[in-house]
């Protein structure tokens, strides 16, 4: 699979178009937490769509070397410490603050595909406590974010893109749902955009970007780069 995805990869750049990357990394935690109460956070490596998680010993590159960032509704920045128990990686923390906290995570592997660089990122906002959340932009290059709560079924779950701290306009966000479902929408003008879950269960959502840029990474030269963004949803 890591050679398909490779091959994938350098196929996206002969055609010149932008493609979805073929695995994604995404953070699984509720979206609700207890405020001093320790809240799990999980991360996999794989194909959502075809309910395909890699063991850690088969992640592409360097990425389970990944790093995983809380930033804390006082925008407090702490690294957490991660285990590796063979299927996925886990964590804990425990919230000391009522509000938003964003579970976030960026990595570029070392190795490219090709000649292009690519990188991973996922997000997981989590509620603390019965504030009120103020979704705002992360600190990201790119990100694709739901409202933290329990969605239901049938009804409609609205989505934010930004790139940087701008919203991101006119690009495609994939909805994988836990059936295999996949839907591919486009953000309007704001960078907004909406689907409505047919099924309960889990749903990752993922944007990429692809685009033409000349460099050396790890002494390696590359003309293009790929980032590829990804939150979850739980649906009720």
């Amino acid at each position: 699979m890591k050679n398909l995805t490779v091959l994938l990869i350098m196929l996206a750049a002969y055609l010149g178009g932008q493609e979805v990357f073929a695995h994604a990394v995404w953070i699984q935690s509720n979206p609700k937490a207890m405020k001093n109460q320790a809240h799990e956070v999980n991360i996999f490596y794989g194909e959502y769509s075809t309910g395909e998680t890699d063991p850690t010993e088969k992640w592409y590159s360097d990425l389970k070397d990944l790093e995983v960032w809380l930033i804390s509704p006082s925008q407090r920045r702490t690294k957490l410490v991660l285990k590796d128990v063979s299927s996925h990686l886990t964590t804990s923390f425990v919230p000391d603050e009522e509000g938003l906290y964003y579970l976030t995570t960026v990595h570029a592997t070392k190795d490219l595909g090709g000649k292009t660089k690519y990188e991973f990122s996922s997000i997981a906002p989590v509620l603390s406590g019965k504030a009120n959340p103020v979704i705002s932009a992360p600190s990201l290059p790119l990100a694709v974010v739901a409202e933290p709560k329990y969605h239901k079924n049938n009804r409609v779950v609205e989505l934010q893109v930004w790139k940087g701290q701008e919203a991101l306009s006119d690009t495609e966000v994939v909805i994988m749902g836990p059936t295999g479902w996949v839907k591919n929408i486009q953000t309007d003008e704001k960078g907004q955009a909406s689907f409505t879950p047919q099924w309960k269960g889990d749903y990752v959502i993922e944007t990429s970007a692809y685009n033409k840029e000349a460099g050396e990474w790890n002494g390696q030269p590359f003309t293009h780069t790929w980032q590829g963004a990804t939150t979850r949803i739980i649906v009720k």
